[in-house]
């Protein structure tokens, strides 16, 4: 009986995986470093089919013609935009190309009909992030941004938790090194504002200080809850930090890394007594999300704890019109984003 139960639980967990094939065709703009370690392997694993990559010369042309293995599907290196754009079998564009690029490319996508998925960050501005969310609205067009983090598991389950509790005030930490090769505030900083924005709605900012050129200190306010925020791209990469803590009425929610989170319970207070000074009780802590490095599967791979996998497959299924779409209103948009873009200019300006 045990073996046959767990006979059929194998079964219905590969027919899962193997469920809803696509059958449409896309296209990929770009072929960076991103690209090729994070979201290549991913449409290889949902089985994606690439009918184009396009990329900025010819000698990238020949490199991806040369290494087609690694894209899914019978991938046409291209330099041309247009010809891949003109192609009527084209129902998805990825696009992960230079982020000054973003908002052009963008802007033609959306005026021919295509369903996009742009890499962060999707314009430079504010300015340009209005201009591109009112063509949006005009066109109709579906435009998903690549905010992998929302779909993080531990981030998930973090929302969830966070639904049913009274949240005091957070503190997050996000420290790396320099940035020399681009812009930090939209290419770095946007990933940790956003997270903020998507947990805990659109943010007023109370106080920011910039200090050194390099690390921003905010206290927001979103609503009744308040935080406070540490960016910088002033540390080190060799030992990066970013933790979020969350004070709720019940204890502390913490997200140490991307893949962890855990929730230490209060202690107790009796008369306005906390217990745990009197009967030296243990804190009590409870792993609610955790990385699995024994476990070679799926679940423990770093796309899916970083959110990657997640992310495409919910684009991909908003374009089949199939899979697993239930978290679409969650999706990021460009609409979305203007509460993020909106501290971001703040970060700029300060």
């Amino acid at each position: 009986m045990k073996t046959t139960l767990i006979r059929q639980y194998r079964r219905l967990r590969v027919d899962k995986q193997l469920a809803h094939p696509c059958v449409k065709q896309y296209a990929f703009v770009g072929m960076g470093s991103h690209s090729m370690a994070n979201l290549y392997p991913v449409l290889g694993m949902l089985r994606v089919p690439i009918k184009y990559v396009c990329v900025t010369s010819s000698r990238k042309a020949e490199l991806v013609g040369r290494n087609a293995f690694m894209i899914p599907g019978e991938a046409i290196p291209t330099t041309s935009l247009d010809t891949m754009l003109e192609d009527p079998e084209v129902a998805g564009v990825l696009v992960s190309a230079s982020p000054a690029a973003h908002y052009g490319i963008v802007h033609e996508v959306m005026q021919l009909g295509k369903s996009l998925f742009i890499e962060k960050p999707p314009c430079g501005t504010l300015c340009q992030l209005e201009e591109l969310a009112g063509l949006q609205n005009q066109m109709g067009s579906t435009v998903f941004v690549g905010m992998q983090k929302r779909f993080a598991p531990a981030v998930r389950r973090l929302k969830r938790c966070l639904k049913g509790e009274n949240v005091c005030n957070y503190m997050l930490r996000y420290c790396v090194g320099r940035y020399p090769e681009g812009d930090a505030v939209t290419e770095l900083f946007i990933h940790p504002v956003d997270l903020l924005t998507y947990l805990f709605g659109k943010a007023e900012v109370l106080s920011h200080k910039c200090v050194a050129g390099h690390t921003h200190v905010l206290m927001l306010k979103h609503g009744d809850v308040v935080g406070t925020v540490e960016l910088s791209n002033g540390y080190s990469w060799a030992t990066p930090v970013e933790k979020l803590i969350v004070h709720v009425e019940t204890g502390v929610y913490a997200l140490p890394s991307i893949d962890t989170l855990v929730y230490r319970r209060g202690g107790m207070n009796v008369a306005g007594i906390p217990m745990e000074k009197v009967v030296h009780s243990c804190v009590s802590e409870k792993c609610l999300c955790c990385h699995d490095s024994f476990s070679p599967v799926l679940e423990s791979s770093p796309w899916v704890e970083h959110g990657f996998y997640h992310e495409l497959k919910a684009f991909v299924g908003i374009v089949e019109k199939s899979g697993d779409v239930r978290r679409v209103g969650e999706c990021p948009t460009l609409q979305s984003l203007l509460p993020v873009y909106q501290l971001l200019e703040c970060l700029r300006s300060g």
